[in-house]
């Protein structure tokens, strides 16, 4: 009975293929039910029978690294967010300052109109 082997047996290229399936899509946000199922699609096998191997032999073998990429999405939006709000703060910056310069253009823009009007008159009565 040594040498017989199930239809069914888990092999190393499963197990590594099922790790990299349910790591791959906690890393993308997705949850391991959801890579349960692509695996077992992958694997010909059913989803219970890919949660019930992760849960029972890879989760202690791969657990700190599914733990570390799970914080990675996090980290990458909080630095994405850090600078969605930098570059948010420099835009208003540099909107005020253009709304300050048009409206000093502006004015300036209503004297030269006022110096042409009364430069008209002006010609106007010399005449």
């Amino acid at each position: 009975m040594d040498g017989k082997r199930r239809k069914d047996q888990w092999t190393a290229d499963d197990d590594d293929k099922l790790a990299e399936i349910v790591i791959q899509a906690v890393q993308n946000g997705k949850t391991q039910l959801e890579a349960f199922a692509e695996a077992a699609s992958i694997l010909n096998r059913t989803k219970q029978a890919c949660g019930f191997r992760w849960n029972k032999t890879l989760r202690q073998q791969y657990g700190q690294m599914l733990n570390s990429v799970r914080k990675r999405p996090k980290q990458l939006m909080r630095s994405h967010l850090k600078l969605a709000l930098s570059s948010f703060d420099e835009l208003t910056e540099a909107y005020n300052e253009l709304e300050v310069r048009y409206r000093e253009l502006q004015t300036e823009h209503e004297k030269i109109l006022k110096w042409l009007q009364q430069g008209s008159v002006f010609i106007e009565h010399q005449k």
